[in-house]
């Protein structure tokens, strides 16, 4: 009996985490000249593993992947990793965890961006295979020259990749150059159990 209500708890948490996305984009900078940033938020409840999360840039309607950007290092619960441009402004240099992957912040308002956590796509901007022309969106919210910071209450990844985009879906827009949100994230979303250490929880109530 122990074993068939073991099975049923470790169901369950996986459906209430699936519910939620355990990482995902919580800012986009499209700004002037070099000002580029991508930020990324931990949703969980534990310190991720940054080997586990890689982020995928496709551009101007490509299939083919033009960059790929391997995260290193750990990102603690409830807190953002932010990859920045090596030749953008000093104010934005001073919030980057990551300027590494200063390649993969080459991107344009018509680029797609693709997040994945242990190989499983969990967040995207744009539309891929998909050429807007020059941005998605419409004004004021649109994925160039602006900033974009996730609404409070988005709290799961698009991982719809070949639906109509709209960022206005899950992001409010700002003026281009804008850093004022940059280096943390509001949300009003829960948090998301990480399954290895949920699967760990719960094993540990039957010993």
């Amino acid at each position: 009996m122990k074993s068939l209500f073991l099975i049923f708890l470790v169901l369950a948490a996986a459906g209430a985490a699936s519910a939620q996305t355990p990482i995902y984009f919580s800012e986009y900078v499209e700004g002037s000249s070099n000002n580029k940033a991508v930020e990324i938020y931990n949703a969980t409840n534990v310190t991720l593993d940054l080997s586990r999360v890689r982020i995928e840039r496709y551009n101007n309607g490509s299939l083919t992947v033009g960059y790929t950007a391997n995260l290193e290092g750990t990102l603690a619960a409830g807190d953002v990793w932010v990859i920045v441009n090596a030749s953008a402004v000093t104010e934005l240099l001073a919030l980057a965890d990551d300027t590494v992957n200063s390649t993969f912040t080459f991107y344009n308002g018509d680029d797609c961006l693709l997040l994945y956590f242990d190989d499983v796509l969990v967040d995207s901007i744009g539309r891929l295979g998909e050429d807007p022309g020059t941005f998605w969106g419409t004004e004021p919210v649109t994925t160039a020259e602006h900033t974009l910071v996730r609404k409070v209450d988005a709290c799961t990844g698009d991982t719809d990749t070949g639906d109509a985009y709209d960022p206005a879906d899950d992001y409010d827009g700002f003026a281009q150059d804008d850093f004022t949100h940059l280096g943390s994230h509001t949300t009003t979303c829960g948090v998301v159990a990480d399954e290895v250490s949920s699967f760990g929880a719960i094993k540990s109530l039957f010993r």
